[in-house]
């Protein structure tokens, strides 16, 4: 195994005892995470057990180490320098999904982090089951959509969720709905928790109608996005009553360019990498938009996406 020359080596190695835990240095990102720029990160770290990410949580905040979760690599934008510290990687050990028949006849399902939502909402598809259809066409993994609170025209995730599996403090536990706090796009979770899986209460349907509802949502994002470029879905949260790509529409934003990062002709909400964009120019673009939407209407956009890493400024 490589070993980690950076700042952080006494906590790689105490990472590297522990049981049910896969460590890695120096690991390129850029191919993880569907932008496709970013640095490496410096320590990887992906738990296989529950007990293996406690004893994970407890090694960094005993040693201090920045942590970044880094799930399904959607909504996110990586620096050029890469991240610091430990990289979390849940997808190993929490790609499970379970599911349970209740007596009243309704279906409650075990989904770890690392599930990639796709895979939720095919399975749910699949069973005629109800609530997964909001999560259409919506890249990434279950943690981030819990973070995110995904969701699209149709709802958001958190109308399904029960409660949520968290380790924070060292120490696993649940999380009820109320206790995560969802709201539009976000969530409330306790700051520093790794969020590792989530318990989803679902009901039957009408098979046909669902699979109508994903196959419209699927083809509305088709057509309205664009998705063969390397993007991180929609840069800017919509503000209350209005939305954000039409503001930077009106702002005559679309089409404008840093370096070989681009606000989609398509979709004004979306940057895209024209191929050899850095995390850079797409930091600099999406603050270029930040600063004419307010300029020209008085609205300032807030960002939806992700900055992690190195950047040597907050974005």
């Amino acid at each position: 195994m490589a070993t980690n020359p950076g700042k952080y080596a006494a906590a790689g190695s105490a990472l590297e005892a522990l049981e049910g835990v896969d460590v890695h240095y120096n690991v390129p990102l850029a191919k993880r995470v569907s932008m496709k720029v970013g640095g490496p990160a410096e320590i990887l770290v992906a738990p296989r057990t529950l007990e293996g990410a406690a004893s994970v949580w407890r090694v960094v905040k005993e040693s201090g180490v920045p942590v970044t979760v880094l799930g399904g690599g959607t909504n996110v934008v990586i620096a050029d320098a890469g991240i610091a510290g430990v990289v979390l990687d849940l997808e190993p050990g929490f790609g499970y999904l379970r599911e349970h028949t209740l007596p009243d006849g309704s279906f409650r399902w075990e989904v770890g982090a690392g599930v990639g939502t796709g895979r939720v909402v095919n399975l749910a598809l699949n069973r005629g089951l109800q609530g997964p259809e909001v999560l259409a066409g919506v890249p990434g993994t279950m943690g981030g959509a819990l973070i995110m609170n995904a969701g699209g025209h149709e709802g958001e995730i958190c109308s399904v969720v029960e409660r949520v599996l968290v380790v924070d403090e060292g120490e696993s536990r649940w999380l009820s709905r109320e206790e995560a706090g969802f709201s539009y796009r976000a969530s409330a979770f306790p700051r520093g928790a790794f969020i590792l899986g989530c318990e989803l209460l679902l009901h039957k349907g009408d098979q046909a109608a669902l699979k109508g509802q994903v196959k419209e949502a699927q083809r509305r994002r088709r057509v309205t996005q664009p998705l063969q470029f390397p993007n991180a879905g929609s840069i800017f949260k919509n503000p209350p009553g209005d939305y954000a790509g039409r503001l930077i529409e009106k702002a005559d934003c679309k089409g404008l360019q840093e370096g070989m990062a681009q606000v989609s002709e398509l979709h004004a909400n979306f940057i895209i990498n024209l191929g050899g964009a850095s995390a850079s120019d797409i930091l600099r673009l999406a603050r270029s938009v930040q600063a004419r939407v307010l300029e020209r209407t008085q609205v300032e956009l807030e960002f939806e996406v992700k900055f992690l890493g190195q950047w040597g400024e907050k974005p």
